[in-house]
């Protein structure tokens, strides 16, 4: 419950300060025009800050939570005035600061009770994929963006670990930032002991926050290093995937890539020959953004996360303009790729972008029974 103490203490402290300013403005004659020209000002302010916490530039990080309060307040405060002003264009009623404060307080507190919730809902999606490099069936657990620790609690986690375990995979997949720069030591080591017991085959490839790269933001210093990283999974069974092969079935092969963030350590596609041609690849990538260069890999099926499917609402709408952002993609040449909308989010324990997920692949052959 750590996570949230201050989350909650935040919400409440913004809104009081929004109360009072409103209350002070209160008695202040505002034409209609300028009235709306300020709701659409506190729509455009929420929707900066919501796209510049998951997309901004990294000296954002100390006031990222902030941003996202202001998101939410904001956010259903215009919505309070437009709700509220339709309500007295059809009444012919007059404006009075009371009831549209308390429309403005519900609506808030609804939305940051809803945005909180659903961060902590985790629910499997299920995809079939088939093809004739398929001789038997397989099913595959891709998981990514867990952020442990960060935006959900280390008991959600568990949870989520143990309903997975209960899908019966064959493989699990875990697509990058499982853990990131607020992750303590403990909650860490704690999760990939716990993959670790599942007795499913566990394969990890980095994400972009797997390795802190922004020390000087972190109140306490590092928390754990690369190698204390890498050491734990390996000590619970966990193999680390980085742009190389794993054999996994005589008609199945997985390649894992270094994150595309580690642009000195990611080696080009070119020289990550495919050493078994005829075998189903799957290619797991935190990021899609180089899915179309992975097809020289010979790319079946592309596993990849990152987006969150933007995480705060309407950021999945503007960033499917610039990038793949959540879903199935056709890749062409017989290639697909899912972008998954993550099992958590990034920071803070708000979203109301999409729901939390995990990925249960069911690969078969070409002329099996479609479920």
């Amino acid at each position: 419950m750590k996570i949230f103490f201050p989350w909650i203490a935040m919400f409440a402290a913004v809104q009081c300060a929004l109360t009072l300013i409103q209350w002070l403005l209160r008695k202040k004659q505002i034409k209609k025009s300028l009235r709306i020209i300020i709701i659409i000002a506190k729509a455009l302010i929420a929707i900066a800050c919501a796209v510049l916490v998951l997309a901004g530039p990294v000296f954002f990080r100390p006031v990222q939570p902030v941003m996202v309060v202001i998101y939410a307040v904001l956010f259903m405060d215009a919505f309070a005035e437009v709700i509220y002003a339709i309500y007295l264009a059809c009444t012919k009623k007059e404006r009075k600061f009371v009831p549209l404060k308390l429309l403005s307080l519900i609506l808030g507190i609804l939305f940051f009770v809803y945005g909180t919730v659903n961060m902590e809902i985790i629910t499997p999606q299920y995809h079939t994929y088939s093809s004739a490099k398929i001789k038997e069936e397989h099913t595959i657990i891709f998981a990514a963006d867990m952020h442990v620790g960060s935006a959900q609690s280390m008991e959600t986690t568990a949870k989520m670990i143990e309903a997975m375990k209960a899908e019966n995979p064959d493989y699990i997949i875990l697509g990058g930032d499982i853990t990131d720069d607020y992750t303590s030591k403990e909650d860490m080591e704690k999760t990939y002991r716990l993959f670790g017991e599942t007795g499913v085959p566990v394969y990890f490839i980095f994400g972009n926050h797997e390795v802190v790269q922004h020390a000087e933001y972190m109140k306490n210093g590092l928390p754990y290093t690369e190698e204390e990283l890498v050491q734990t999974m390996e000590a619970n069974g966990i193999t680390v995937l980085a742009d190389a092969y794993a054999d996994l079935a005589p008609d199945l092969l997985l390649l894992g890539r270094e994150d595309a963030a580690a642009k000195e350590l990611r080696k080009d596609i070119g020289t990550l020959p495919n050493p078994a041609p005829d075998k189903y690849l799957v290619v797991a990538d935190h990021q899609p953004t180089e899915a179309k260069d992975n097809l020289a890999a010979g790319t079946d099926l592309q596993l990849s996360g990152h987006t969150h499917a933007g995480q705060l609402f309407p950021n999945g709408f503007f960033f499917s303009f610039v990038s793949y952002t959540r879903g199935n993609y056709d890749l062409g040449e017989g290639a697909n790729m899912y972008v998954s909308s993550g099992t958590s989010g990034w920071r803070v324990p708000f979203r109301t972008e999409s729901h939390c997920h995990y990925e249960v692949i069911h690969l078969q052959p070409e002329n099996a029974q479609s479920e």
